[in-house]
Order: C-alpha cells, then sequence, then structure tokens
C-alpha cells in the first residue's frame, strides 16, 4: 500500500524542466516589505492533489497526509534538519534515556499537559490507547498495521504517561508509531470516536477535529479546503489566522493564478510549466532533496531478469546520469541502494554502478546471450526478451522506457513496454495487481519511505505478495540476517552497519536499480516566512510557524 500512495503521489513531481533561479536551500528570499497582493495572514495553497479523506487513517493519498500537518496531532513531526520534533509527546523514547527498555519490549511515552483538542476537551494518554484500537480495528479499513500489530498493551500508569508493551523487539517502532512512519496515522479523539463501529465513513472524515494549529472550518470536495487559526493551540496561536487549500487540476491554470498572484504556494509542483513559473514576480522555487526514489524493479521468479547476469548487464546499459538530464531534466538526484544521502543509515562509500555497455555485452557474452541476425541476443533458442511495465498517463514512465528500449537493443536486449492503469498496476494480488502478482519482467515505479531506514518489507524472503512488498521476489540468507539485526537493536551505530550491508548486497545482486532519488519542488510567495520544507513523508511540520 505504501508504494501506491507514493506513486500515486509522485507521479505529479516528476518531468522537471531545467533550473534557473531556483533557491535550494530553506531561507526564503524576499523583499523588506509585502507584496500589495499578498493578503497579510492568509496563505493560499494550490496543488493538482485532490484528498479523498481528510483522515489519514481511512485515506489513501499523499496530500492527506500533508493537510494533516495544519489540523492534528501526532507524537513527533519530522524537521528540516532530519529530526524528530515532540509534538503530542515530550520526549523521544531511547536507550540513553530509558524511555526504550533493554530488551527493547517496552517504550514509555511521556505525553504533553495541557493539550486540548479543538472543541476543548483535554488531552491524555486514553486518546493514544483509543488510537491504537482504532488502527487494530478489524472493520476499519486501514492502509496499513505494521509495527501497531506487534504491541501487546498499552497501560497507563497516570493520563499523562503510555507505556507500550510489545510482543518482539522492533528498532523502527518509535518511528512509526502515531509519527512520521511509512504511513502515518495522528493520534485521534475518543471522546468524539469511540462510539463508531469502524472509522471508515463518518462525518468526522470531512471535518475532523485535532489538537493542530487549525481548525478545519469546511471542506468543498475537489475544490476548496478552509482552515483557520486554533486559539487554544498548545504552543500558542498560530502566525497566519487562515489558511486556503484550492484543488486546481490543471498545471497551466495553475502557473496563471501565480502569475495573477491569487495564490501564494504551489506545493508539490509538477512542473512542466516550469520555466515560466520560476520567472512569475515576487516568488521562488524551493528543491527539497526528499526520501523519495524512482526504481527499476527484476522479477526475479522470471525469465530472464532471474539471471544475475542479464540483471547486471540491463543495469550497466543503463545511463542514468543521461535519464535524470534527459527525463527529470537535472532536478533528481544520482544514488544506489534505497538509502537518502541525508539519512543516518547512509554509506558514503558505495560504489554506484557506471554506465558501460561494452561491459554489458561482455557479460552477456559470458553468460552464452548471443547476437542474432537482428541484433538481438538468443540463448538455448530463446530471445533475450524483457517487457518493461508502467502506468498508462505517466509521461516520465513512458519517456523513462522509451529512451531504455533504445539504450537496451543496443547491447542485444529486446525490450516491450506495456502501459496499466494505475488502480491495476498497484492492486493486491488476490485481485490480479500486476506488481504484486508478478506479472513482469521490469518494473518502473517510485517508493517513499518514513523517516525510519528500516526496508525489509521490500527485500525479506518472507515479505512476498501479499505477505509485503518484495515485488522483485527477491531472496537472500545475508540479507535477511542483516535485516533481522537492524529490525531488533536499537542501538543507531549496530542498524547502520546492517544497513551498509543490506545496501552492498543490493547493489551486488541487484533485485533492482535506483533510477535517481528526487527532489520535492514548490513555487512560493516571498512574502511566506519560515515554510522550512522537511525531507521525509512531508514536507509540512512547522505549520504553526507560517507566517505572510
Amino acid at each position: 500500500m505504501r508504494r501506491l500512495l507514493a506513486f500515486l503521489a509522485a507521479v505529479a513531481a516528476f518531468a522537471l524542466p531545467a533550473c534557473t533561479r531556483v533557491a535550494t536551500t530553506q531561507t526564503t528570499p524576499g523583499a523588506e516589505t509585502r507584496h500589495s497582493w499578498t493578503q497579510p495572514g492568509v496563505l493560499r495553497i494550490a496543488s493538482l492533489n485532490d484528498p479523498d479523506s481528510l483522515s489519514p487513517l481511512v485515506g489513501n493519498f499523499q496530500v492527506d497526509v500533508d493537510l494533516s500537518m495544519f489540523w492534528a496531532g501526532y507524537l513527533f513531526n519530522f524537521s528540516d534538519a532530519n529530526a524528530l520534533v515532540p509534538e503530542l509527546a515530550t520526549d523521544v523514547p531511547t536507550l540513553a534515556n530509558g524511555g526504550i527498555s533493554k530488551d527493547g519490549l517496552t517504550i514509555t511515552y511521556h505525553l504533553r499537559r495541557g493539550v486540548t483538542w479543538q472543541d476543548g476537551a483535554p488531552f491524555s494518554a486514553d486518546d493514544v490507547v483509543f488510537s491504537w484500537h482504532a488502527v487494530m480495528n478489524p472493520n476499519t479499513n486501514v492502509p496499513t498495521r505494521l509495527g501497531y500489530d506487534l504491541i501487546r498493551a498499552i497501560d497507563e500508569p497516570d493520563q499523562y504517561t503510555a507505556v507500550v508493551h510489545l510482543a518482539k523487539p522492533y528498532a523502527p517502532f518509535v518511528n512509526t508509531f502515531f509519527t512520521m512512519g511509512p504511513t502515518p496515522y495522528p493520534v485521534y479523539p475518543k471522546h468524539l470516536l469511540a462510539k463508531y463501529h469502524d472509522l471508515n465513513q463518518i462525518p468526522y472524515n470531512s471535518k475532523p477535529v485535532g489538537t493542530g494549529p487549525f481548525i478545519v472550518q469546511e471542506w468543498h470536495r475537489g475544490q476548496t479546503l478552509r482552515m483557520v487559526a486554533n486559539p487554544h493551540y498548545w504552543r500558542g496561536a498560530p502566525k497566519l489566522r487562515e489558511v486556503e487549500y484550492r484543488v486546481i487540476p490543471d498545471e497551466n491554470t495553475i502557473v496563471t493564478s501565480l502569475q495573477t498572484h491569487e495564490i501564494d504556494m504551489w506545493y508539490y509542483a509538477s512542473a512542466t510549466n516550469y520555466a515560466s513559473a520560476s520567472k512569475i514576480e515576487g516568488t521562488h522555487a524551493l528543491l527539497t532533496p526528499f526520501a523519495q526514489y524512482s526504481l527499476l524493479g527484476f522479477n526475479l521468479q522470471r525469465e530472464p531478469t532471474s539471471e544475475l547476469a542479464v540483471r547486471r548487464a540491463l543495469a550497466y546499459a543503463t545511463d542514468r546520469k543521461r535519464l535524470i538530464d534527459v527525463a527529470t531534466y537535472g532536478v533528481n538526484i544520482l544514488g544506489e541502494g534505497d538509502q537518502p544521502a541525508f539519512s543516518w543509515a547512509y554509506d558514503a562509500s558505495l560504489q554506484p554502478i557506471p554506465y558501460d555497455p561494452a561491459k554489458a555485452r561482455a557479460l552477456l557474452d559470458a553468460a552464452g546471450w548471443r547476437a542474432g541476425g537482428d541484433g538481438i541476443r538468443v540463448k538455448n533458442g530463446k530471445r533475450l526478451h524483457v517487457q518493461i511495465v508502467t502506468t498508462s498517463g505517466n509521461a516520465l514512465g513512458n519517456r523513462v522506457a522509451v529512451i531504455l528500449q533504445a539504450a537496451w537493443k543496443d547491447v542485444g536486449v529486446e525490450a516491450e513496454v506495456k502501459a496499466y492503469t494505475s488502480s491495476l498496476m498497484f492492486a493486491v494480488a488476490q485481485s490480479g495487481g500486476i506488481l504484486q502478482s508478478g506479472k513482469f519482467d521490469v518494473e518502473f515505479s517510485a517508493w517513499i519511505p518514513g523517516v525510519d531506514p528500516d526496508d525489509a518489507l521490500n527485500f525479506m524472503c518472507d515479505r512476498f505478495p501479499p505477505n509485503g512488498e518484495n515485488q522483485f521476489r527477491f531472496c537472500d540468507k545475508t540479507l535477511d540476517a542483516q535485516e533481522k539485526i537492524a529490525l531488533t537493536s536499537n542501538e543507531q551505530s549496530v542498524r547502520k552497519a546492517a544497513y551498509t550491508r543490506i545496501q552492498e548486497i543490493l547493489i551486488d545482486q541487484l533485485p533492482m536499480l535506483t533510477m535517481w532519488f528526487n527532489r520535492r519542488f514548490d513555487v512560493v510567495n516571498n512574502d511566506l516566512k519560515n515554510y522550512k520544507p522537511a525531507h521525509a513523508v512531508t514536507t509540512f511540520w512547522n505549520t504553526w510557524e507560517y507566517a505572510i
């Protein structure tokens, strides 16, 4: 499910043209005097993305989480400095501060006093316990219960302490439990929601009550969401008095709205009109390195991609630097593995796989693949043919696939491109989903992880669909052993060593080839202050500080 959320949200961020006048830091350039078109205290945001629900617990899109950062409360947020920031909890549990027990089975959360829900009711540990039960309610259609399903019980020594007891150690827990995990859930109000059999379709999902800095005033699906300042927010009233989120399903209309200054921010911009958007008077562009990557995934249970020599040859025949320049206009970043450069789990010593068509040909020759009369290689009477799957309507995917077709043909590989609707591409195995059912040789897709480097769901032997997202059907006992270390140790140095070894195995065995790491793109009014995009899960985190 994480991949579906990630891909649907990521499509709009692709295909960025060449960059000029781009601010890559989080400092906001701007004039000393506010522009005449700025409405003091009112932030007007536009996006192509329409939420399907305002509640991330039952929503399916990235935008649901992004908007929750205005109205909801999590135990922790994740900042632009790549650190958890206490929100409804006061301290991040660690081994050092005693928040995590030595055996890793007990996690203690000290909750913030003096926080109230937006209807005036007090926030307490009861709400945390209720929210856990809500996630685990089998009648509620939540995207995932990963991590939450390991909880045996939650004790409440008092109204401001929650003691979580796990069935087994799970190192990613603190980075998952009601915080910025791969599928984030905020804390929900027990006094409003405990009466429901399930939380699938309730009025709350259209007008939620949270503990965040803004109160949802009105939501017109497909059009606008209006939020007003919460005067009783625990940090004090936010600097903005109103936030208006507008769904504008056409890029050109958004650009026009920026030019006429009807909006202050194009968030998560698709940037097909980036050249003009970056030159709009009184605005600037931001490119934020983000924990999101695009990949070529190989199916290890289908010939010929089950053959390591073929996978390695395809990697050597893929000019990723050129693809970044041509398909994403130089915006995205070359890297290996699945850990971004700003993660503590990143290993800078890893050597990237170079573009080397000659080496690709040599590998295929050594593996017995001989060039036929038309240049396509043959072994045991079978042509070296692969099928690349992507989603229909994805201009970037189609462009990448066409470039790969030509590049791979040059080394003797015949590539067929097949596009599927996103609903079929990412459907569960029981519904015939292309990836989950393994009906592909090579896939082109994107992935957005949480703030924790945990990638066991993608690569462990027991995580083949429907038990996980290992759609590559990759199984390596050495990698499994390292994943188990990373999942059970709460020592960061131990986990880092395990992830370094995992990255080495991924590069050597190539269940997938990382095409690039993404940078998020926003266009913002120069008068907007304190927008400091985070690098994982959502760029919004300090919404109470935004000012205009």
